[in-house]
């Protein structure tokens, strides 16, 4: 009689198990809703890239995201080369991932001449709301390494650079945004004695959404003149113009560029930059997917 007893209350306490559950559930749900009314995190940008350059959207938590940039040759060299497209001059594949709402984590490979293997690290120190924060701002750092085997050997010192950007952007309409990015590239090896190691820029970047699913976006990289006279040239400061598709789990860039690197460390350098406004531009595109893990 005592073991019918003991098992009936035993059996009586597992099936009130799903129903305290579900109540529990619904009221996280009900408090996660009352917090979002409050103070909704705004959606600044379509995704990760502004153009070229990094933006303050934050992966969610466990958010794999796979993106695949090309950047084909220059559009003047006409109709022989289809406008470039016969040319595929870089080609940027990379992983980031969500660690939490405010920390990520990224690995990205560039077939650029120096085959440079970029990590990255990116940490939302505020982001925009609905009631109190009117702005975004994060912080972008990096290390990469030149992983080209070269005519001569070189140190692995001297393949290695370094990237420090703050980024702050702000949603001042339902369709306009804006993003001023200063930062800091130091490379370790430079092609002559009168190349600067050390780099300071600034970008600034918009976007202007068309449709609910498509943006226009512009980004310009100024990169301030601590060259030697000869060398820096100002019409060699990175300009791109794209358009962001957004379609379900997956966001499509096309754009054109004046530069012929796709990760910052190479077109702040100017070294290979082209003159926007001669002509010398490049179509490019990317497509990023995200994978919930």
């Amino acid at each position: 009689m005592k073991y019918r007893i003991v098992c009936g209350c035993i059996f009586s306490w597992l099936l009130s198990l799903p129903l305290y559950s579900q109540e529990k559930n619904l009221l996280e749900e009900l408090n996660v809703t009352e917090t979002s009314k409050s103070e909704q995190v705004v959606s600044t940008f379509k995704s990760t890239r502004l153009v070229l350059g990094s933006t303050t959207v934050q992966l969610a938590p466990g958010e794999l995201q796979f993106r695949v940039s090309h950047l084909f040759g220059p559009m003047s060299e006409g109709i022989q080369e289809l406008y470039g497209l016969d040319q595929i001059f870089n080609v940027d594949i990379a992983l980031d991932y969500g660690i939490n709402q405010w920390f990520s984590v990224g690995l990205a490979r560039s077939s650029d001449y120096d085959k440079t293997l970029q990590s990255n690290v990116q940490f939302a120190i505020l982001k925009q709301t609905t009631s109190d924060n009117e702005f975004s701002l994060s912080y972008v750092g990096g290390v990469n390494v030149r992983t080209r085997k070269y005519d001569v050997d070189r140190d692995f010192v001297d393949r290695m650079e370094y990237e420090h950007q703050l980024l702050l952007s702000r949603k001042f309409t339902h369709g306009f945004s804006a993003q001023l990015t200063p930062g800091w590239v130091y490379l370790n090896r430079v092609p002559t004695t009168v190349h600067p190691h050390s780099l300071w820029y600034t970008a600034l970047g918009v976007s202007y959404a068309v449709t609910p699913s498509t943006t226009i976006n512009g980004e310009y990289t100024y990169t301030f003149p601590t060259f030697d006279d000869k060398l820096y040239d100002a019409g060699k400061n990175v300009l791109s113009v794209g358009v962001d598709i957004e379609t379900g789990g997956h966001v499509f860039q096309v754009f054109v560029s004046n530069a012929t690197r796709l990760q910052s460390s190479g077109y702040v350098a100017q070294w290979n930059n082209n003159v926007f406004f001669n002509g010398d531009i490049h179509l490019g595109f990317s497509i990023m997917r995200s994978f919930g893990l």
